[in-house]
């Protein structure tokens, strides 16, 4: 079996035994890591070369594997070796996040793109069409990003395990939406909290209960999002919480990462990650230090979770071309890899690398938001 490592695509997987096999999507294309019979993992081979991949899928009824790429768009596969793109009906090369679900047995493929708009495939990812509901809806014409070019997008999509027509989308920056109409209707849920939404995580067997990963808020909601529980201070050292994982099967078992401050903060060469994990759903977090580096320059950019009953590894990849992982539930972690492509979300990892610069006067960082920020340095030092 495999599975697959992305910034926006799946990140959660319950199987009857562990897989051998993980694709991580790069900056450079694919790589793919085969468990060895001595419990190491190594590269076997490169895929999709030339491309930015932000989100991988594999169809498990076909086996066909779907990749949203920036300035490539949507690009499928059915041997991993060739690979075609597939953009018909999609307007933007840029797609950001891709998610999948069932309905009537049929796979169905949403993809989310910059400029923030979502599109569905009822093929196979053949044939795109565009959901405009999202661009009616409440607030649309605010949505933005920091950096230039200041355009939004859609950051990531989750579905409802037992409802395929309940959906989120996190608008970066523009905030939380869901519909619970395949996405014909929005309902926006960011009033009260800073709009740099980045991942929703819905409980896989209480799907009133989502959790909320953005920019200075880290929340759970017990009514939908209609209201929050607020966590961010439980995970102190983290400002830009992004990869957000539970066990599917213990899903009061959960693990986020993220950096310090912002990625605009990253640029002197370290996003100063940290990881921090839960047994009781979120009642009570620590942070996880045993096997990882007093300090972790890259950021964890992408995040997926495999059980196989209450078995579970999880997987993190970074900035830097490394991926780690647990097989404690996040209590401990090992470096698995260390030289793949960066795995990076748009420009990240040119800014912890130093082939990007942003002029503070070009970054539109909300007052809020800089004020958290101005918090957190003054708190550590």
């Amino acid at each position: 079996m495999t599975i697959c490592l992305s910034p926006g695509g799946s990140s959660i997987y319950n199987h009857d035994q562990l897989s051998s096999e993980l694709l991580v999507a790069t900056v450079d294309g694919i790589t793919l890591l085969e468990l060895a019979e001595n419990g190491h993992w190594a590269k076997s081979a490169q895929t999709l070369v030339g491309h930015h991949v932000c989100a991988l899928l594999r169809d498990p009824e076909s086996g066909r594997y779907i990749a949203g790429t920036h300035d490539g768009g949507i690009f499928l596969s059915d041997d991993l070796n060739h690979w075609r793109a597939s953009n018909s009906g999609i307007e933007t090369p840029n797609v950001f996040s891709l998610a999948m679900t069932f309905e009537a047995g049929s796979t169905v493929l949403y993809a989310g793109t910059e400029p923030a708009a979502l599109y569905r495939s009822d093929d196979l990812g053949e044939n795109w069409s565009r959901l405009d509901g999202l661009d009616s809806a409440a607030n649309a014409e605010t949505w933005t990003f920091p950096a230039p070019p200041f355009i939004g997008h859609v950051k990531t999509i989750s579905i409802d395990p037992a409802d395929p027509g309940h959906l989120f989308v996190c608008i970066e920056q523009g905030g939380l939406y869901s519909s619970v109409d395949a996405g014909e209707n929005w309902i926006d849920h960011t009033a009260g909290m800073p709009n740099d939404a980045h991942r929703l995580l819905i409980h896989p067997q209480r799907s009133e209960r989502v959790y909320l990963a953005n920019g200075f808020f880290f929340s759970r909601s017990d009514d939908g999002g209609n209201s929050w529980f607020d966590m961010a201070d439980q995970i102190s050292r983290i400002g830009y919480a992004d990869p957000l994982l539970c066990h599917p099967n213990r899903p009061e078992l959960m693990v986020v990462a993220g950096g310090y401050a912002t990625p605009d903060a990253w640029a002197t060469g370290s996003a100063k990650s940290a990881i921090y994990r839960t047994e009781d759903g979120g009642d009570h977090w620590s942070q996880a230090t045993e096997g990882l580096p007093e300090e972790i320059k890259p950021s964890f950019e992408a995040g997926c979770i495999e059980a196989a009953g209450e078995q579970s590894r999880i997987f993190l990849g970074n900035t830097h071309g490394e991926v780690w992982m647990s097989a404690d539930h996040g209590a401990s972690w090992r470096e698995v890899v260390a030289d793949i492509p960066w795995v990076s979300k748009c420009f990240h990892a040119d800014l912890i690398h130093g082939r990007l610069v942003l002029n503070e006067e070009d970054v539109q960082i909300p007052d809020e938001l800089r004020e958290k920020m101005a918090e957190m340095v003054d708190r550590d030092g």
